[in-house]
């Protein structure tokens, strides 16, 4: 489940301002965040191969890192020197939790980039392999960014990872000094799917949605239409929700949901539902529009 404060759509409240330091309105506990049946954190030891917990042999800062500017700009960085920039990056310490479901634990780790007076830091998941090494997920499940959005914790829970956020909200939000974070609560469980070679940061509440930062949406009163929707921005991802009928508002642009063309981030939940429990899944806005007509 992904609770949010201070949202207000189709007759919603709005709530209080919120700080990471002094949180006000609803929040999820952990447990909240999970689908039901999810997997234990506490690894089932293999018969073969490396041990469950062998991740926590390795140094996050050794591994091959890549940073993540939106989905169509992965890049290797290097954490041994400044980039052509002359910016750095820096780990931060893991969290331990398995979240793909294979009996091996895997790790959330935060990677920061220091540009000057400018930073940004993103928390990505590394899955371990059957080989005793590990495998980044490109697509960053939380970050903090100047004047932007900030993660409060990531914390390890059943199935993957739980994410309390505050996100930055245009025009509501505008008026804060940079230093301050938004005041758009939201606590969420995230977990990693895998198709093919192709692994994809999923909503622990509802596997349907997209793991990833899902920006806010307009305050707007909005209408059912079908959605065909999926976890991922490729063109070529599996439907995770195909023709149903749901509530759904495009997301605002953000920085790490830019350059997808022509899918975007949309907020999304059934007729019977709340907007508190929205899950976020990528469109093609096309296809819903005719599907309104």
């Amino acid at each position: 489940m992904v609770v949010i404060a201070g949202l207000a759509v189709a007759g919603c409240a709005v709530g209080a301002q919120a700080s990471p330091s002094s949180a006000v309105g609803a929040q999820a506990s952990p447990t909240s965040a999970v689908a039901p049946g999810a997997p234990s954190t506490t690894p089932t030891p293999t018969a073969t191969g490396p041990a469950a917990d062998a991740i926590r042999d390795l140094n996050p800062a050794e591994l091959a890192w890549q940073w993540f500017e939106n989905h169509s700009r992965i890049e290797p960085v290097d954490l041994t020197q400044p980039d052509q920039y002359g910016r750095t990056y820096t780990i931060g310490a893991p969290v331990y939790s398995d979240a793909d479901g294979d009996g091996l634990e895997d790790m959330a780790v935060p990677i920061a980039q220091l540009d000057g007076n400018g930073f940004r830091e993103q928390w990505h998941i590394w899955l371990a392999t059957a080989e005793g090494s590990a495998e980044q997920v490109t697509i960053p499940i939380a970050w903090t960014a100047r004047c932007g959005d900030a993660t409060e914790s990531v914390t390890a829970t059943d199935g993957g990872f739980v994410v309390h956020e505050f996100l930055r909200e245009p025009v509501i939000d505008d008026h804060l000094p940079c230093a301050q974070p938004g005041t758009f609560e939201v606590t969420r469980g995230v977990g990693v799917r895998s198709d093919g070679q192709t692994r994809t940061p999923v909503n622990l509440a509802d596997p349907r949605g997209y793991g990833g930062v899902c920006p806010t949406h307009q305050r707007t009163e909005t209408g059912i239409t079908k959605v065909w929707g999926s976890v991922g921005p490729d063109l070529a991802a599996p439907l995770s929700i195909d023709g149903e009928e749901m509530y759904l508002i495009l997301t605002h642009p953000h920085t790490l949901t830019a350059e997808v063309n022509p899918k975007r981030l949309a907020s999304v939940w059934p007729p019977d539902g709340h907007v508190d429990n929205r899950i976020c899944v990528w469109i093609d806005p096309v296809r819903s529009e005719n599907s309104a007509e």
